[in-house]
């Protein structure tokens, strides 16, 4: 009957005067003998080319071709280097004469904890040290649990708390050192081979952010658009071909990812130093770093995307909230004006191209230098279109509204109205917008300006207010519900 002993008390004792810190059940791998000898491994050196297509949905497309050497019929590849975030469900591998027979992705991968749990049943070798002399004692040992720390079968004895490095000859069945696609494919023929591999994987990401720098005059700014680039996959990618897709791309069904994968593997052009050139691809944008990449895992990193000098804009102060064109307060504000710029993406405003979404920081000229003047975020902005930045709220232009009339004309209609008092703190007039929303059924019955209608409830009266002065508006409307 084998003596069960709890080592604990043992080990303090024998600790206790050590000259040399030991740790309790280190675990080491000593030799370099195959874990897997029916395999070919294929590492990261075989690889000749490797791209990288990063959605903005935490999503990519990983294309990569490698190098190797077949033999006639039936050979099983372990490729290594692949995502830890791999979808086995998108694996797309092909190559001139060879037929995929079956495949899978193994990321059970090498931890102290898990090379003792794949090797329950095994023989280990535990290495314990003299705290005094250095002297090395090497026993060997069965490993028989590890539910609640190891248990080991050394000689006649059943021990825990064990003392000393637990030793490894190999790496146990099943356990790899990083994520592994194994692949069985069928060669017709032996000799060097090519293949090319495709798969979607999570853990990388992109989203695009925007630096402007607005001029003392407030009517030009410059702008840089950045890629700022995360990598969450557990996998480092060396010098690979970047491409970032803007706007989102349904994944629900594996044959339409692979059907995104060959399309965009079919867009490639000449590589420079320039910033890169936005292509239609599938109804979304794709935009190609043009210089190799090395994106490390846990990295976020930032490329330049986009530069634009001199572009035009205007700056615009308005009111969401003095109008309120229902039966409600007498009075409301003062409230202080939003600053909002606005441009047009065009080239004659020195855009003129698609925008991902992202934020945009924006910098103003001041006296001693540039200031924060705010950031708002802008979606998806394809060429022609109108960009509107709100800002923050202006010091010194403020506004108030007040009610002027409220009158029931039957039980479906009412007549109101508000005049509303803007002033302007500024050496300088401004041109402010009043934005109203009105209510279903209204009709306009007298304003004391023009008003513009954005759409069928939305108006909006434009009002030039005099540098340290003020401007007033009334209007008064009709509502049938």
């Amino acid at each position: 009957m084998p003596l069960v002993e709890d080592r604990n008390a043992m080990n303090r004792d024998f600790l206790k005067n050590r000259a040399l810190p030991v740790l309790a059940c280190a675990v080491v791998l000593l030799a370099a003998l195959p874990a897997h000898s029916a395999e070919q491994r294929v590492g990261e050196e075989t690889r000749t080319g490797l791209g990288l297509t990063v959605y903005n949905q935490d999503l990519a497309l990983i294309s990569e071709r490698r190098k190797i050497s077949l033999r006639q019929g039936v050979n099983t590849l372990a490729l290594e280097g692949v995502s830890a975030a791999l979808r086995p469900e998108t694996v797309l591998l092909r190559g001139a004469g060879l037929r995929l027979i079956e495949q899978s992705f193994a990321f059970d991968l090498i931890t102290p904890r898990r090379l003792l749990e794949a090797s329950v049943g095994q023989d280990v070798r535990v290495v314990r040290v003299h705290p005094q002399t250095g002297e090395e004692t090497i026993v060997d040992a069965r490993v028989l649990s590890v539910a609640e720390g190891p248990i080991l079968r050394i000689g006649d004895r059943i021990e825990t708390g064990v003392l000393g490095r637990i030793v490894f000859d190999r790496l146990p069945e099943g356990v790899r050192e990083r994520p592994t696609l194994l692949v069985s494919i069928e060669s017709a023929s032996g000799g060097d081979a090519e293949i090319d591999l495709n798969y979607l994987s999570g853990g990388l990401s992109w989203r695009a952010d925007y630096v402007a720098e607005l001029n003392e005059a407030a009517d030009r700014l410059d702008l840089t658009g950045l890629v700022t680039l995360s990598n969450t996959s557990g996998t480092t990618f060396r010098d690979a071909t970047l491409r970032l897709v803007a706007g989102d791309v349904n994944t629900t069904s594996p044959v339409r990812a692979r059907r995104e994968m060959q399309t965009l593997a079919m867009m490639e052009s000449a590589a420079d130093m320039s910033p890169p050139v936005p292509q239609a691809a599938s109804d979304r944008y794709l935009y190609r770093i043009n210089r190799p990449v090395t994106v490390a895992d846990r990295e976020t990193k930032q490329i330049v995307l986009l530069t634009a000098q001199s572009v035009a804009v205007r700056k615009a102060y308005r009111f969401e909230r003095l109008v309120n064109a229902q039966p409600g307060a007498d009075e409301i504000g003062p409230l202080n004006a939003t600053v909002a710029l606005e441009m047009e993406n065009k080239t004659d405003s020195g855009l003129g191209q698609p925008l991902p979404a992202g934020t945009v920081r924006v910098y103003e000229a001041a006296p001693g230098g540039n200031i924060f003047a705010g950031e708002d975020a802008i979606r998806h902005t394809a060429e022609g279109e109108r960009i509107e930045l709100a800002l923050g709220t202006a010091f010194d232009v403020t506004g108030e509204a007040k009610r002027t009339v409220v009158e029931r004309i039957s039980n479906r209609a009412y007549e109101t109205g508000q005049k509303i008092t803007l002033r302007n703190a500024k050496d300088d007039p401004v041109d402010v917008q009043v934005i109203g929303h009105m209510p279903r059924g209204w009709r306009m019955l007298q304003e004391s300006a023009a008003h513009t209608a954005e759409t069928a409830s939305k108006i909006v009266w434009t009002v030039r207010v005099p540098g340290k002065g003020e401007a007033s508006l009334s209007y008064r409307i009709r509502v049938n519900s």
